[in-house]
């Protein structure tokens, strides 16, 4: 008798903690995962927030992290991960961009902005325009820059941009090319 009391006081207890555990969160399933997900994001800003602030080793860490993962996966990735896509003009000029890397103020004054690498495979002379999409596809800079290139010429070409911009912010560059004068050969 002593032994069927102890179990029924047992299987009691069991469903009082049970009946506690899911008794008191009201909410559904989907209100849970979206007050998580919500909490998931509100870190991830506030990591992105402080990298910002912090900026440095830490972050440039982060993004070389990031940016290896990407790489394998879309063309014209560099370390940073952002993606780069030409559109016809460029190629119609002989002229490709292959990587870009951020180019912050230097102490000379030169405004912060982006070091494109083009690579010239014809005479090239107009102005190279810029857009730069945050991750959203919403466009967060834009820019253009007069570009004089020779057949077999490769270097970087700084593309300024306002010190607003968020340079971790650019996920997407597309590249255009707007033909200047043509120069006479001698």
């Amino acid at each position: 008798m002593k032994a069927h009391r102890f179990h029924t006081l047992c299987l009691a207890a069991s469903l009082i903690a049970v009946g506690s555990l899911t008794g008191c969160d009201n909410r559904t399933a989907e209100q849970k995962g979206a007050d998580l997900a919500t909490g998931k994001i509100d870190m991830a800003k506030g990591i992105g927030d402080a990298l910002e602030k912090k900026g440095g080793a830490a972050g440039e860490a982060v993004v070389t992290g990031l940016g290896s993962v990407v790489k394998g996966m879309e063309k014209g990735v560099n370390k940073s991960g952002r993606t780069l896509e030409s559109d016809d003009s460029v190629t119609k000029a002989g002229l490709k961009v292959t990587r870009v890397q951020d180019a912050p103020r230097d102490t000379e004054g030169k405004k912060q902005g982006l070091d494109l690498y083009v690579v010239a495979d014809a005479d090239a002379r107009g102005k190279l325009r810029v857009l730069m999409f945050d991750v959203m596809g919403n466009e967060i800079a834009r820019s253009t820059a007069d570009i004089v290139r020779s057949a077999d010429e490769a270097k970087y070409h700084r593309i300024e941009l306002d010190e607003l911009v968020s340079m971790t912010a650019i996920s997407k560059l597309t590249i255009s090319f707007k033909p200047g004068e043509v120069v006479a050969k001698k």
